[in-house]
């Protein structure tokens, strides 16, 4: 295998590990230095891959770019914000109803900008180049390269392989990128950090702190061209359609003639017949926000899972030789959606740990934990634990989870308790009723913009190579339609955004679980719920997947 040496790696071209090379680089840059740093993105492109509401803070792409001084090279062009937070609007709905909710003022948004993520990342992505970072696009990261208890870098996947395993023209051999440290930048649920979670026994606690297992939702978005709207209205729904299942909807105007909507939803839902995608088509049709839809046409549509497990479930961000920054490491702040913003902060402190960890080359567990440190202490890492109880209480309905955020609100989070989480996400489905009700039929007039998923796909940029090598792969390929499957009535068929499983009949008059690999979006989310935990995911060949271009 060949080897490539660098001084840092980064696993992930999304915001977190753009902003952890380019800071990385500059703090290099600023003492006389230039860092051999290799960025490896899954995606045929920055951005393929990113999706995301999306509101961000602004200030921390100036403190980005401040931290560059007049001595390091920045980007000519402005960052690719859209329009700012003029208007914003909560509300419980209530079939066919809308009550308004107050939103208090440290959770507001109104210094915030919409924007697309994909265009952020591609604008760092730009800065990067710059600074003579190597952005390697279409490169899967398979693996973490271990020297006994010491991450040493990561390992790229083959290209070329064939569905059965073999060589075709043009293979390309797996690449071992070796550093004296990598971020781990992947998002949630990545490849890397879980190979490094089961090494380590699923992200250990940290020492003195009771950890709950980590949770994760599914976030869903749909961009539309509308002739509706007002530039800058940002509107948050919680309740209707859902029942018994915590979540919410999301409808922004960035700007003229664009409508962004889509829902988030938490996975540790106990009815295996509950259909997410479903539920958004359904929420559509709300009085409250199907006439933002007028004259709508559909121009993109993306899925993604995020791991919202909060204070709780965070791991230790460090260990020897590798950082872990943004989703990868679940920094996202649920009461706020600082998603975004969380993350580049997080690959702004991981850089610093970084530089001088290079600078001294030290890469010690003890030497790197002045990050994890770093992260409890910030500003927003204090926020996520003032926040810790707001979602938990959710679990026990809609009335008492507004509730109890009303008083983490009003306490600032000093509730002398912490709500822990007992199960992970797969182990919350009960057993499928004997009788299924069948779901309410939608409207006729909604036909324009209530989708299936095989029309949603179309606008999702989807490409794969078909003669590759499966990356969904069933541990037991019995085991669905056997008598455990049954018992939750194969609720794959139903949690997943893109459609990828589907019941087939053998020629031996058998049914099967047959996987259209070629329509999966890298959400992740059959990993994270089938409740049999036999669905594993992998990276598939680099450059596949969704090629989402404004989401």
């Amino acid at each position: 295998m060949e080897t490539l040496h660098f001084d840092l790696v980064v696993v992930g071209g999304g915001p977190a590990g753009l902003a952890a090379a380019c800071h990385a680089q500059v703090l290099a840059r600023r003492q006389g230095r230039t860092l051999a740093i290799a960025l490896l993105e899954k995606g045929a492109q920055l951005g393929s891959h990113s999706v995301s509401g999306a509101l961000l803070d602004a200030c921390i792409v100036q403190r980005l770019l401040a931290a560059a001084g007049g001595e390091v090279p920045r980007p000519a062009e402005p960052p690719p914000l859209q329009s700012a937070v003029t208007e914003e609007q909560l509300y419980v709905l209530r079939s066919g109803r809308a009550f308004a909710l107050p939103v208090g003022e440290r959770w507001q948004h109104g210094q915030c900008h919409l924007l697309s993520l994909g265009a952020l990342c591609r604008w760092l992505g730009r800065w990067a180049e710059m600074l003579d970072i190597e952005v390697l696009t279409g490169f899967a990261a398979v693996a973490p390269l271990w020297e006994g208890e010491q991450m040493v870098g990561v390992q790229s996947g083959e290209q070329g392989r064939n569905r059965v395993g073999g060589y075709k023209p043009g293979y390309q051999p797996a690449v071992a990128l070796r550093a004296g440290l990598t971020i781990v930048a992947e998002g949630c649920r990545g490849q890397v950090s879980g190979q490094i979670a089961q090494r380590r026994g699923g992200l250990l606690a940290q020492p003195g702190r009771r950890r709950s297992p980590q949770r994760y939702a599914l976030g869903f978005k749909e961009l539309w061209e509308t002739t509706a709207g007002q530039e800058g209205q940002v509107i948050h729904t919680l309740g209707w359609p859902l029942a018994g299942v915590h979540g919410g909807g999301f409808l922004y105007h960035p700007r003229p003639q664009r409508t962004a909507l889509g829902m988030v939803i938490d996975l540790d839902y106990c009815d295996p017949d509950f259909d997410p995608f479903a539920a958004l088509q359904v929420w559509k049709t709300a009085p409250l926000i199907r006439p933002h839809l007028r004259g709508a046409r559909l121009l993109g549509y993306g899925a993604r899972a995020l791991t919202v497990g909060g204070w709780q479930s965070l791991p230790p961000l460090s260990l020897p030789g590798a950082l872990l920054v943004g989703d990868s490491a679940g920094l996202l702040n649920t009461a706020t959606l600082q998603g975004i913003h969380n993350a580049i902060a997080s690959g702004m402190l991981a850089a610093e740990t970084a530089w001088q960890a290079i600078a001294q080359h030290h890469f010690s567990a003890d030497f790197l934990q002045r990050y994890d440190v770093a992260v409890q202490e910030s500003d927003w890492g204090r926020d996520l634990y003032r926040v810790r109880n707001v979602r938990p209480a959710f679990r026990r309905g809609l009335g008492s989870g507004l509730l109890n955020a009303a008083w983490e609100y009003a306490t600032v989070g000093r509730s002398p308790w912490s709500w822990h989480w007992q199960q992970r996400d797969r182990q919350t489905l009960r057993a499928r009723l004997p009788v299924v009700r069948a779901a309410a039929p939608l409207a006729p007039t909604d036909e324009g913009v209530i989708l299936d998923r095989q029309r949603a796909l179309a606008c999702s940029g989807l490409h794969y190579e078909e003669d590759q090598p499966v990356h969904l792969h069933l541990l037991d390929p019995e085991l669905p339609l056997g008598t455990e499957g049954r018992r939750f009535g194969n609720p794959e068929l139903r949690y997943c955004p893109a459609g990828v499983y589907a019941l087939q009949q053998r020629s031996d008059g058998k049914m099967l679980l047959h996987i259209h690999a070629s329509h999966c979006l890298h959400c992740k989310c059959c990993d994270i719920k089938d409740p049999l935990d036999n669905i594993r995911w992998s990276a598939p060949q680099g450059g596949s997947g969704p090629n989402y271009t404004d989401l």
